[in-house]
């Protein structure tokens, strides 16, 4: 790396013992403000908002831009995503990001997430099958991980797409390497791994296999999201580019796999953690819908914050931000401030308004899968914590394996024990 924080930036703590926690260094910013100017390991000096008002203003504000041409010289980092240059939808902004953010839109309408919500049910039941399996086998040791959260979402995202099984096994095995690439050490600059030959293969095999899909339903459309994207024009009626189409898929990919297993692993080990707000959602199921808001709130998976930078001077939470400077939304902090959340730090299935938590973003970028992020946590978390009543952890919170990651909180395995299954007491 080339770049070099100035003197009155303080250094990010990321030490090992952020990722098992971060909300205790989000919290030390917020003591200092809603907006601090800190340094991140990789020595590129960022404005971090952790306010929320300032981070909802911030998801809104044209003026922070997603697209790297608006950077600074101070801007030197290669970590993945961020050093990505360019990436439809995710690092586009409007109007260039309108007309393919209505593309996928079409993915997540009301009847299709309704249509899809009997198939989530039934690979969930699926899958539990096959933890139960694996943990009778191993004294009732299963990873959770492995087993459970990351085949849930990408055969979810599979079976709306109108992806072959034949397929899962690949496209698991690609889309974890794409991911693998945001996963740095916050040690020397030489540790930070530069989007390179790794994920360059990764995504080729990908592309490759999904533009061979395209060719296939352009020829014999099915009722399948690949098929319509297949068979989808532009405003000048030409048929998608074969890479568009592509990039569309691959979207689908990265936004709902890692974001939903992530949430799904920190939300298990924060209701473990707290046994009688977990004992409340056994006993009364209705309460779910207002858990899981909670649970949002607490865990979001977006880890350190939305890239941004400033387009032109401008000023956010005091701070005199200026063109060219980079600006992380903080989702995570936002979703804590003690300003707008009382205590926010606890588990409160009671609170007024944790319906108002932004863990799916704001503005022209919010998650555009949220409902369906939204049912398969919800699925997954009832139907796991009912078929094992008697889950345990067997570890601690500090040492599960999270991933040091630039992008989405999550970790490499739960290890658990699934104890004596519902059905068998």
């Amino acid at each position: 790396m080339t770049g070099k924080c100035p003197v009155h930036s303080n250094p990010m703590p990321m030490d090992e013992q952020y990722w098992p926690n971060p909300h205790r260094a989000h919290a030390a910013l917020h003591e200092q403000g809603p907006v601090s100017r800190v340094c991140l390991p990789d020595q590129v000096p960022v404005w971090f908002v952790t306010g929320y008002e300032q981070v909802r203003v911030g998801l809104w504000d044209q003026r922070l831009a997603r697209q790297r041409k608006y950077a600074g010289p101070d801007f030197t980092t290669t970590c993945y995503p961020e050093g990505q240059l360019e990436s439809k939808l995710i690092m586009e902004d409007p109007p260039e990001h309108t007309a393919t953010r209505d593309l996928l839109n079409f993915a997540f309408t009301p009847r299709r997430i309704e249509a899809v919500t009997p198939k989530i049910r039934e690979i969930v039941a699926r899958l539990l099958d096959d933890v139960e399996r694996e943990a009778a086998a191993n004294g009732g040791d299963v990873d959770l991980m492995r087993s459970f959260y990351a085949p849930l979402p990408i055969s979810v995202i599979s079976g709306i797409l109108g992806l072959p099984d034949e397929y899962f096994d690949r496209i698991m095995a690609v889309t974890t390497a794409e991911f693998a690439m945001a996963d740095v050490q916050t040690g020397a600059d030489d540790d930070f791994e530069p989007l390179g030959n790794a994920a360059e293969t990764a995504q080729a095999e990908l592309f490759q296999i999904i533009a061979a899909l395209v060719e296939q339903r352009r020829a014999a459309p099915g009722d399948d999201l690949i098929s319509h994207w297949a068979t989808a024009t532009d405003e000048n009626g030409e048929l998608l580019s074969i890479y568009d189409v592509v990039a569309l898929v691959i979207i689908m990919y990265l936004g709902g796999y890692d974001t939903t297993a992530g949430m799904l692993l920190s939300s298990t080990v924060d209701l473990l953690e707290h046994p009688e707000e977990l004992a409340k959602l056994r006993d009364n199921p209705e309460l779910y819908p207002v858990a899981i808001d909670e649970l949002l709130r607490r865990n979001s998976s977006v880890t350190r914050g939305f890239r941004r930078f400033a387009t032109e001077d401008m000023e956010l939470g005091g701070a005199r931000i200026a063109a060219g400077d980079t600006v992380l939304l903080s989702i995570n902090g936002a979703n804590r401030d003690p300003e707008v959340f009382e205590n926010p730090h606890a588990l409160d299935f009671s609170r007024p308004n944790n319906q108002r938590h932004i863990a799916f973003g704001r503005g022209p970028h919010h998650c555009p899968g949220s409902s369906l992020a939204t049912a398969e946590v919800t699925i997954a978390l009832e139907a796991l914590f009912a078929r094992f009543p008697n889950l345990e952890l067997r570890t601690t919170r500090e040492e599960i394996p999270w991933r040091q990651s630039t992008f989405c909180r999550a970790a490499y395995s739960l290890p658990v024990n699934i104890g004596t299954p519902a059905g068998d007491a």
